[in-house]
């Protein structure tokens, strides 16, 4: 199965983290085509609560950025029991920045999402040491919210200003600096198992005792399976009680993650299996 069959092309409408312009959208129509239906969302928990009216349709989200670290929102709702989110596909955008305002303003705010400014921080201090640095929802309406605002200025997509009247001040920020997001497709329905699935996501409980976390990984140790990522979170009405998002190279089309996965579960309370997917696709901004 390649990427293109995890989520098809004619596919029903993808939802997404919006509005317009954001590296989200980018990355929509790039995988998706400029003419396929893609509906704009305020938030991360928006495209997950879009799914569940629509279960025949895909979101498209961000689990994280190099420079601002995992996208908990995210993680949070693929971990929520009620929602049956499935990892589909994972995407990779080599992200390069721009700030967007007016020529000639002198800047006193700068709005952005949290993770370009992660990724801005030094550059920021050389060049805006005391611009007010405020935080968005999204590059898109970071961008929106400047303007609206004289002396105001926004990080995000380069391509993104015109269609909000702003200007590219400067361009790219920081680009000696590697600066990657990464995408997951999510949906209802998994995928078949297939040895071009590169990744698999699992939510995992384990029993709250001393050495609990290393009897999980020991068996990945021994048989070559490398984590990718494990992120603890903490469970709703659970005071004290936390859920691991771990993410596996590899699928159970292949006999050593099965044989690890087996060995796994025997040490846990509860493993859900929450999607293998190819990994493949990389896009450039």
């Amino acid at each position: 199965m390649n990427a293109d069959a995890a989520v098809s092309p004619d596919s029903p409408p993808v939802a997404y983290l919006g509005p317009e312009g954001t590296f989200t959208h980018f990355v929509a129509r790039q995988r998706f085509g400029e003419n396929h239906p893609l509906t704009p969302l305020p938030s991360v928990e928006a495209v997950f609560d879009y799914l569940k009216d629509h279960p025949e349709a895909v979101g498209i989200v961000p689990i994280e950025n190099s420079s601002g670290g995992i996208i908990t929102a995210t993680v949070d709702r693929i971990l929520d029991e009620s929602a049956r989110i499935q990892v589909r596909e994972e995407i990779a955008l080599n992200v390069k920045l721009a700030l967007l305002g007016r020529e000639g303003d002198t800047i006193v705010r700068i709005y952005s999402h949290f993770a370009p400014f992660q990724h801005c921080e030094r550059w920021l201090r050389e060049h805006y040491p005391e611009a007010r640095q405020i935080t968005a929802p999204s590059t898109s309406n970071a961008i929106i919210f400047a303007s609206q605002e004289p002396g105001s200025a926004a990080i995000g997509a380069r391509e993104s200003g015109a269609r909000y009247g702003l200007e590219v001040l400067h361009y790219p920020l920081q680009a000696e600096v590697p600066n990657v997001t990464q995408f997951f497709i999510v949906g209802l329905e998994p995928n078949p198992v297939s040895p071009e699935n590169h990744k698999t996501s699992l939510a995992v409980d384990l029993p709250d005792a001393s050495g609990s976390l290393f009897s999980f990984l020991e068996p990945f140790a021994r048989s070559g399976v490398n984590l990718k990522r494990i992120e603890s979170r903490p469970i709703v009405g659970q005071p004290n009680k936390y859920r691991f998002f771990i993410e596996i190279q590899g699928s159970e089309a292949d006999e050593t993650v099965r044989e690890a996965l087996k060995s796994a579960n025997a040490v846990s309370l509860r493993i859900r299996h929450l999607g293998s997917y190819p990994a493949t696709r990389t896009f450039n901004s």
